[in-house]
């Protein structure tokens, strides 16, 4: 993606005047940098997230970014926009999976229903290939990080968050090597305005009790795709969730294994949409 657009750029691809765009940056509206000449700079994931705040028809995908064989399609059904998604990331085309999430994001569609939808879709086609497909653990590999990579270019054109925001911490416990789902629940609750920190996969379970008890974030999360086996790693997500029971905290667990955790104290969420459901309620924090 380019880094900053001129005016003149950023009104061609929303199909403005550039006056109108020297307007909406000398008023506040766009978020601009200056160059020492005075030219005003427009961040693309800045102009990312005024085009989707005013749902704006992008005349010129190319010049946020985008795939121009993708952005056309930003109201194609759920359907077509999951078998979209799912042959970019079987055959490794980057440029197409970020201008088709990009796409949907500046459409309206939030990052908890592309998780739920168009990415959990062709991330459980790709996986059910093994073993008839050799190439399969390869191309899962390879559409992961595709993943990881165009969801972290949507993050750029996240809002940031107040610092009075409420926190949430997570992680995929030991053992659990899955990068996508504890990143798409971090980034479901910075969607949600959350300042977040996300401490990745297979981190030991005291490792997040501990932080827990010296930060206490208002919202814990556990993504469990590998089911939870052992009784130790049981006792430790017991123990986990009791430590966030004892200043208040929200504990909430997911992913396809989560049901494997019996114990008290947590909250379980079948999909990345109900996490954003569960922390509507959140209230930013008084000022000291």
């Amino acid at each position: 993606m380019l880094r900053t657009l001129s005016t003149s750029e950023f009104a061609e691809a929303i199909g403005i005047s550039e006056s109108s765009a020297r307007r909406l940056a000398d008023s506040g509206d766009l978020r601009i940098r200056k160059t020492k000449g005075g030219h005003r700079k427009i961040p693309a994931e800045e102009a990312i997230r005024y085009a989707r705040e005013i749902q704006a028809t992008v005349i010129r995908p190319d010049l946020l970014g985008l795939s121009t064989n993708v952005i056309g399609n930003q109201t194609i059904e759920p359907k077509s926009r999951s078998q979209r998604l799912l042959m970019a990331l079987s055959e490794g085309h980057y440029a197409e999976v970020i201008g088709l999430m990009q796409a949907l994001y500046i459409s309206g569609v939030s990052i908890a229903e592309m998780c739920d939808g168009p990415i959990q879709f062709a991330m459980s086609e790709i996986g059910g290939a093994w073993p008839q497909d050799k190439r399969s653990i390869f191309i899962e590999h390879r559409a992961t990080i595709l993943c990881v990579r165009a969801l972290c270019q949507i993050r750029l054109s996240l809002p940031e968050t107040p610092e009075n925001a409420p926190s949430a911490m997570g992680a995929a416990p030991q053992d659990d090597p899955f990068l996508l789902p504890s990143l798409m629940a971090s980034l479901v609750l910075h969607e949600c305005g959350l300042e977040e920190i996300n401490l990745g996969p297979n981190t030991p379970i005291d490792v997040l009790a501990d932080s827990a008890e010296d930060e206490k974030p208002d919202v814990v999360w556990l993504a469990i795709s590998n089911p939870i086996r052992s009784r130790t790693h049981h006792r430790e997500i017991e123990n986990l969730a009791k430590v966030v029971k004892s200043y208040g905290g929200l504990f909430l667990i997911g992913g396809r294994s989560a049901t494997t955790y019996t114990g008290p104290f947590a909250e379980k969420c079948q999909s990345m949409s109900e996490i954003g459901l569960r922390v509507a309620g959140l209230s930013p924090h008084s000022a000291d």
